[in-house]
């Protein structure tokens, strides 16, 4: 199932647990995930799907995105790092609050070499549950989450209705890869929902992990 890593739960809230059949843990990011991260952003097969430009693309851009958000100065940005329960490295996903508080984006990547596995679904899952889950001084009370697909990535699109979001539109989004405009579907999840497909198939929110994880180190870029 999908683990918190308790060695890193301090004030904010670093790993979190989702569905109970998930096997993959989320962690706040690290500096060991630098080069992982870049090259999760840069990769041309993953970079010209990405409709949410979130994660950065050099290694100088990391060092500094990381350092805010150890100094907690990205309020509007809530990142974690996927990895299996061994510790490898499968991908990163983002929760992009609004100025308001009220809405937030999730933006998932998935590393080459783990589609197909179930991992983009259950770390959805688990990260609506996050922003859903009762609000305090870390979680602020969302009452939407949104998710953007390119139009020609059909995967993307069958994995956010598998977790219940709801179609409501086509726009553009800016592509760093193309450096222009890319057309997306457009997806949102609205709490009523939520609450009544949790309850509906008598899931619980994530709760602490029993025990702590074993921290391993990631090695190596993509």
């Amino acid at each position: 199932m999908l683990e918190i890593d308790e060695s890193l739960l301090q004030t904010e809230p670093d790993s979190i647990r989702g569905l109970g059949n998930s096997s993959i843990i989320l962690r706040q990011p690290r500096r060991a995930d630098i080069d992982m991260l870049v090259a999760l952003a840069t990769k041309p097969v993953l970079a010209k799907n990405i409709c949410c430009n979130w994660l950065p693309t050099s290694r100088a851009d990391a060092e500094q995105w990381l350092a805010e958000i150890e100094a907690n100065a990205k309020q509007d940005t809530v990142p974690f790092v996927m990895t299996d329960n061994k510790g490898a490295f499968v991908g990163a996903i983002g929760l992009l609050i609004n100025k308001a508080g009220s809405e937030a984006e999730i933006s998932v990547m998935i590393r080459e070499g783990h589609w197909d596995k179930n991992y983009a679904t259950q770390a959805i899952q688990a990260i609506a549950d996050f922003a859903f889950s009762n609000p305090d001084k870390n979680q602020p009370s969302l009452r939407t989450v949104t998710a953007r697909c390119r139009v020609t990535c059909g995967a993307s699109r069958r994995v956010v209705e598998k977790c219940g979001f709801q179609y409501c539109g086509t726009g553009m989004a800016h592509s760093r890869h193309y450096d222009g405009k890319i057309p997306i579907d457009r997806y949102r999840l609205d709490r009523g929902i939520w609450y009544a497909l949790r309850h509906w198939a008598g899931a619980s929110a994530f709760t602490p992990a029993e025990k702590p994880v074993e921290t391993l180190d990631i090695k190596g870029a993509a």
